[in-house]
């Protein structure tokens, strides 16, 4: 295992630290990214933020196009950028697709675990679009392990709507890695992915607090109706939620606005004082 450290800026207050571990569910090393502290207190617990990519995106994302050093400088967090390829975050339909379900949730999950001092009461996972779906698909499937999750411009209407959404002109180039994640209409890996069945199915007691955020202008036909929907199914179950319905565009300058917002109710709601 190794670190490089990338400072971005001389004004940034962190660096970007680069590390890799070796995935046996995906039979390779993969990088990933994380921003600390400055100093960790081996005595203490800390809170984690697991930031998720987007499609055509890469770990380096969020710390490239956003000020998320910024927002967390003073913070006693620590947040980790996977990199999850084109992958939909699901252990693929096919075969070749590649396990990355297991690699997020038990090969990097474990390292993180094992390497920081991470509190179990204050883990959070958030992404965007395509990391958006991951971050609700990852907090209904595992119950209990997060305390709140985060989704801007979610994807999450996927699998349901793929066949719609590729024939789309925006959709087109989501349809080869769609297909190779989730598999034919009906097959089972659609089933045990679906983000509206999962929550029918979940425990009120054991659902984190969730954040969503969606642009009135995104150009995704079913993305403002699924969030709608999506929200409207927390309200009616009596979950801790909160919905933000914004003008914007499925575009970073969104991204980055929101990602702000949502930082500071991170920080409420774990009780995260500036150092």
């Amino acid at each position: 295992m190794c670190i490089l450290l990338f400072p971005l800026t001389t004004e940034a207050q962190r660096a970007m630290a680069m590390d890799s571990l070796y995935s046996p569910s995906l039979g390779v090393t993969r990088t990933f990214g994380l921003l600390t502290p400055e100093f960790l207190d081996p005595s203490r617990l800390y809170p984690v933020l697991y930031l998720l990519h987007g499609h055509d995106g890469s770990h380096r994302d969020w710390f490239d196009r956003t000020d998320v050093e910024r927002y967390v400088d003073g913070l006693d967090i620590i947040v980790v950028f996977p990199d999850a390829d084109n992958s939909w975050y699901v252990n693929s339909d096919e075969g070749s697709g590649g396990k990355y379900e297991d690699y997020l949730m038990k090969d990097l999950f474990r390292t993180v675990e094992n390497r920081f001092r991470i509190d179990p009461t204050k883990r959070a996972i958030a992404g965007l679009s395509m990391g958006g779906y991951g971050a609700l698909l990852y907090a209904l499937k595992y119950p209990g392990r997060f305390a709140f999750a985060g989704s801007f411009s979610g994807a999450f209407v996927f699998p349901r709507f793929i066949e719609d959404t590729i024939r789309q002109p925006v959709g087109k180039h989501l349809a080869s890695s769609l297909k190779r994640a989730f598999g034919p209409e009906r097959s089972p890996t659609r089933l045990s992915n679906d983000v509206y069945t999962l929550f029918n199915a979940a425990s009120p007691d054991r659902m984190p607090y969730i954040y969503l955020a969606a642009g009135i202008q995104d150009g995704f036909r079913f993305f403002l109706p699924g969030h709608r929907f999506f929200a409207d199914s927390l309200k009616a179950a009596g979950m801790r939620y909160e919905y933000h319905e914004t003008p914007g565009r499925h575009t970073w300058s969104y991204w980055d606005r929101e990602l702000k917002k949502m930082l500071v109710r991170l920080r409420e709601e774990f009780g995260m004082d500036r150092i």
